[in-house]
């Protein structure tokens, strides 16, 4: 059974399910569809979460029923807080009267007129998941994608002391009821999958001097960037490079790493035996130009590129191969030979639901410019550099 009907077993039992972010704010909320919430879900959420009780709804959708944001946001994205009067007493604040407030917000036929505000549920907006990776976002796609209407209940979950970032603690809370933990990087990966964020924009002809070959541009919903592939022609399973962009090896023929001479070996091969080659907008693992600059000058005064990024705030990798995978979905090809050393790149194609049958080392240029850069990439980053010890013989 895959996440998505694990999910969707778990609230059609009546249990809230535990959306962990292990990334950004190292934190656990509750979750459960607000369409089917009861004050006994309620009672358990508030009891055993103890943060801030929310319903999250599409930003548009809230917009379009007459919900306004408050005038001065931190961090989120708040609408005015309400309650819906479902009696002439009625104070919006017991587990009942908040179910039934979650339950109408659900409903997109009640307005903004119908509640009372300011009231006792907090009320978030959601943007896109892939403009943002918070819990906002990921709980509603998560909705959406087990079948239900994308509202969702959410709040984070305390520890005894208060504390809203004990990861372990979550875990202890999820063995006590038995309660399914998935993560935000887990409901992103399923996203990828089920969402469809690019299409072929244009194809034309680009002849080069490793020969000619198809350039294709793509509309992209995902993170807006010019991506692009060159496609020779194939049968079968194609071979397919991913490439990461480098201005400054791939255009200005920079020494310090290797990466314009993979690139160019990536060309001769494809030109040979066909495939594609996916180049992505990904410099300096993710980070930037200017940032990899910082990170030069960082390994100028001694660091390697692995404890440069790290220095300067980032993860030794940046990149998320999501955008290769939707790359390749829009020319309807889910089964590779991946031309790679990166071990990376395998695990998260095949976690995003291609098929890599098959990896196949590229070589780039060894010199005394770039021995160290490449020695990290073997001991650090696990890359299999097969002429590692070409690597050595340049260093001695």
């Amino acid at each position: 059974m895959g996440i998505l009907e694990k999910v969707r077993e778990e609230f059609l039992k009546n249990k809230p399910i535990i959306l962990v972010d292990e990334e950004r704010e190292i934190e656990g909320d509750l979750v459960f569809p607000a369409q089917m919430i009861t004050p006994e879900i309620v009672e358990f959420m508030t009891k055993y979460g103890k943060g801030l009780f929310c319903v999250v709804a599409p930003q548009d959708e809230l917009l379009n029923r007459g919900f306004f944001k408050l005038p001065s946001n931190f961090g989120a994205n708040y609408f005015i807080p309400v309650d819906y009067p479902s009696s002439r007493l009625s104070t919006g604040i017991p587990a009942k009267e908040r179910a039934i407030t979650c339950q109408k917000i659900a409903n997109s036929s009640c307005k903004i007129n119908d509640f009372k505000y300011p009231g006792h549920v907090t009320v978030i907006g959601a943007v896109e998941f892939s403009k943002r990776k918070g819990h906002s976002e990921s709980s509603v796609e998560l909705l959406k994608m087990t079948g239900f209407k994308p509202y969702s209940v959410i709040i984070e979950i305390l520890d005894e002391e208060g504390d809203s970032h004990n990861l372990r603690y979550l875990e202890k809370l999820a063995k006590q009821f038995d309660l399914l933990i998935i993560s935000i990087k887990d409901v992103w990966k399923e996203y990828i999958k089920h969402q469809q964020l690019l299409r072929v924009k244009a194809k034309a002809n680009l002849p080069t001097k490793y020969g000619t070959f198809k350039i294709v541009s793509f509309d992209n919903f995902l993170d807006a960037k010019d991506h692009f592939a060159l496609v020779k022609d194939y049968s079968g399973i194609p071979f397919v490079r991913i490439h990461s962009e480098c201005v400054t090896g791939d255009c200005l023929n920079s020494l310090r790493c290797d990466c314009g001479s993979q690139l160019e070996n990536a060309l001769r091969f494809i030109q040979k035996e066909g495939g594609v080659i996916l180049y992505l907008r990904q410099e300096g693992r993710d980070i930037g130009l200017s940032w990899k600059v910082n990170a030069y000058e960082l390994q100028d005064n001694g660091l390697d590129t692995y404890e440069a990024n790290v220095k300067l705030g980032f993860k030794p990798d940046e990149r998320d191969y999501a955008i290769a995978v939707q790359m390749l979905k829009a020319m309807e090809i889910d089964r590779i030979r991946l031309l790679t050393n990166n071990p990376d790149k395998v695990k998260q194609l095949r976690e995003y639901g291609i098929d890599v049958v098959e990896q196949v080392p590229i070589t780039g240029n060894i010199t005394k410019h770039n021995v160290n850069y490449l020695k990290t990439k073997a001991e650090k980053f696990g890359h299999l550099i097969q002429n590692i010890k070409d690597i050595q013989n340049v260093e001695g």
